[in-house]
C-alpha cells in the first residue's frame, strides 16, 4: 500500500514541478505584473506601490492556478523582438493621422468613419502553444498605435481583423514576424 502512494506522489510531482517550481513561478509573474502596474499608472507614490502589489499578488495567483491545471499555453519564442523597433514611428505616424482626424471633427465638422481591415495572419487558426502566443503578441504590438486596434483573428481565412479610424494609405505593420 505505502509502495502504490510513494508511485502516485511521485506521478505528481511530475506533473507539477518540484514543491519550489510554484513558488517561484508565481514571485516571476508577481514581479512582472506589479512592474506592469506600476508603469501603467506611473506614480511613485507609497499607496501605488501598495496597490501594485496587492494587484501584482491577485494577478499571479490566478496566473499560477491556470498554469497549475494545464491551462496555459502561450509561447511566442523571440521572433517579435525586432519588431518592437517600428513601434515609435508607428505611434509616432498614428498620432499625426489622428490630430487630422480630430481637426477634421471638432474644427470642420465633418463625420469620420473607421474601416475594418482582414490582413493576411498565418497561424490564426493554429491551437498550439506557438500559435496561441503569437496571437496574443500580434494583438498586443499590433493595438499599440493609436490608430489600429486589432479585434480578432478569422480562423477561416487566416487574417487578422484591425479597426482604424483614419484611413493611412498603407496597411498597418501588425504581424510582428512579418518584414522584420
Amino acid at each position: 500500500m505505502a509502495r502504490r502512494r510513494t508511485r502516485r506522489a511521485r506521478s505528481r510531482a511530475r506533473e507539477h514541478g518540484t514543491p519550489a517550481r510554484p513558488v517561484v513561478s508565481w514571485l516571476a509573474w508577481w514581479v512582472v505584473l506589479t512592474g506592469f502596474y506600476l508603469l501603467l499608472v506611473f506614480k511613485t507614490e507609497p499607496a501605488e506601490f501598495v496597490a501594485g502589489a496587492v494587484c501584482g499578488a491577485v494577478s499571479a495567483t490566478g496566473a499560477e492556478l491556470v498554469r497549475r491545471h494545464g491551462r496555459l499555453r502561450f509561447r511566442p519564442g523571440l521572433g517579435w523582438l525586432p519588431a518592437v523597433r517600428h513601434l515609435p514611428a508607428d505611434t509616432l505616424r498614428d498620432c499625426g493621422a489622428l490630430t487630422g482626424v480630430l481637426w477634421r471633427v471638432l474644427v470642420r465638422r465633418e463625420d469620420v468613419h473607421g474601416r475594418f481591415r482582414t490582413l493576411p495572419f498565418s497561424g490564426a487558426a493554429g491551437s498550439d502553444a506557438e500559435d496561441v502566443g503569437r496571437r496574443a503578441v500580434t494583438k498586443w504590438l499590433g493595438s499599440v498605435a493609436p490608430n489600429t486596434v486589432v479585434v480578432g483573428f478569422t480562423k477561416r481565412t487566416e487574417g487578422v481583423v484591425v479597426h482604424q479610424l483614419a484611413e493611412t494609405g498603407r496597411p498597418p505593420r501588425v504581424d510582428p514576424w512579418e518584414g522584420t
